[in-house]
């Protein structure tokens, strides 16, 4: 069987493009290509940069490429039917038999259309069933076009209802099932995420957090105070955040609420000032965790032992902070910091690749960042492919938790007397935040914790961070 064949009638095999040459040149389409390869293992953001690179490309014989209209619509419909991808695939059980049995593609095809008759306000129910039943018969043919038809006219009928989690109470194959599982499935999250919550911070808390965790995350920007024109800068956004769609992030950093980015600023495009150097963009959490840390008022030399990307680097040294090396286990990632420093016009670090579990140092006479790999459920508004079962599991947790002990053991071996190691994650499990401190400490008791810190779980919209700050005596 074709590789094109496989994409059209398979599940779990990595699709090709060529099938995609019979559907409209678009973000609706760009979107299901994207939906196909988080389905062979990418994660959201290499799926959705796969899939416009591709588009603005063109298609094999095709020399049409989207605008920007059409890829911002790939991006949101992208990280929407993610974010929303249980309870899509609820309703869709409630009107197929047997869904797990579509082509995947189809499946996809049908994923986008109640995506927009759930959230898209500005799209007529009409139009998206109307799109996605020419799609279907386009790659499909009648019979199955006719199906997605008959889908996606049952879900209208459910009406208003599908907007509340009672409706989701229902159990698809074992008759009736509790309050909880309607709200696990309405806010589209794993049962047992929800139920880690439960056990570890309360049900108050715990619907906090499912409800942030299905909002559409705000943009951060970050104002490089090296910059001449920070302060003007600072002083504009602030101006264009009165309206209460946009906050203040500590003191150089700022947030929007989704669709309220300003275009422009000081009579520049936002892309303009990052182009020169004055601007970038990092989640207003991982911002205000190394604020909320004290970690911007470290003096000495600073390691960071995990800089991934380097957006925590990078954010320190525009705060005169001497962070003389960053280090990381993927070049993939690691690459990108000489050309973040050049852009914002700061020293770059040392960069080498390293395994921070057995670095090459004996001794490091500087402070530490450990901003460790963790599960990540602090984020799943932003990275809503963590939902998907195949990426999480419970003994992923477990193996993450082992990895955080071996990294703070090392690292915190390293420290020298009157040095601090700042422990971070992305993430709200007390077995990768307290709990991994608490075990840091008893192993080593010349170690004392000096701060912590942890995004309220009441906040409705800031990503979930931990943070702890450890001194050696």
């Amino acid at each position: 069987m074709s590789n094109g064949k496989r994409a059209l009638t398979g599940r779990n095999t990595a699709p090709s493009l060529r099938f995609l040459k019979k559907l409209p040149r678009n973000g609706r389409t760009a979107a299901l290509h994207a939906l196909l390869l988080t389905d062979a293992d990418l994660s959201a953001q290499e799926a959705l940069a796969a899939a416009l690179a591709d588009a603005q490309s063109g298609l094999p014989g095709r020399n049409d490429a989207l605008s920007s209209q059409e890829r911002h619509l790939c991006a949101e419909l992208v990280y929407g039917c993610l974010r929303s991808e249980i309870r899509i695939a609820y309703l869709l059980r409630r009107v197929l038999p047997r869904p797990e049995r579509l082509p995947l593609p189809l499946s996809h095809i049908l994923v986008l259309a109640v995506y927009a008759l759930l959230f898209q306000e500005r799209v007529p129910d009409h139009a998206a069933v109307h799109g996605a039943v020419e799609q279907a018969e386009r790659l499909f043919g009648r019979s199955l076009a006719r199906v997605a038809n008959g889908a996606l006219r049952s879900i209208q009928r459910f009406g208003a209802a599908v907007n509340t989690p009672e409706f989701y109470t229902e159990d698809t194959g074992r008759g009736t099932s509790g309050a909880w599982d309607g709200l696990c499935r309405y806010y589209s999250l794993p049962r047992w995420f929800a139920d880690l919550w439960l056990a570890a911070y309360g049900e108050e808390n715990a619907l906090s957090l499912m409800r942030r965790s299905f909002a559409r995350p705000w943009t951060g920007l970050r104002i490089n105070a090296r910059h001449a024109l920070a302060p003007d800068l600072r002083a504009a956004l602030l101006a264009l955040a009165e309206n209460g769609r946009g906050q203040a992030v500590g003191f150089w950093g700022m947030a929007f609420a989704p669709g309220a980015l300003p275009a422009e600023v000081l009579g520049n495009s936002l892309e303009h000032w990052r182009r020169g150097g004055a601007l970038s963009f990092q989640s207003a959490g991982s911002q205000l965790v190394v604020e909320e840390l004290g970690l911007t008022c470290w003096r000495g030399k600073v390691w960071d032992a995990c800089a991934g990307f380097g957006g925590k680097s990078a954010a320190l040294l525009e705060r005169g902070v001497d962070v003389a090396l960053s280090t990381d286990r993927a070049w993939s990632r690691l690459r990108h910091l000489p050309g973040l420093c050049r852009d914002l016009r700061l020293p770059a670090p040392a960069v080498c690749l390293a395994d921070a579990t057995a670095p090459s140092l004996s001794r490091w006479d500087g402070h530490i960042l450990l901003d460790a790999p963790c599960s990540g459920l602090g984020v799943l508004a932003r990275r809503p492919d963590i939902r998907k079962a195949s990426r999480r599991s419970p003994a992923d947790l477990e193996q993450l938790a082992d990895l955080q002990s071996r990294l703070l053991d090392r690292l915190g071996g390293l420290l020298q007397p009157g040095r601090e190691l700042a422990y971070i994650t992305c993430t709200l499990n007390p077995a990768e935040n307290e709990q991994a401190v608490a075990r840091l400490l008893r192993a080593r008791p010349e170690l004392a914790l000096l701060r912590q810190w942890q995004t309220p779980h009441a906040h409705p919209w800031l990503e979930g961070m931990y943070g702890a700050v450890l001194r050696r005596a």
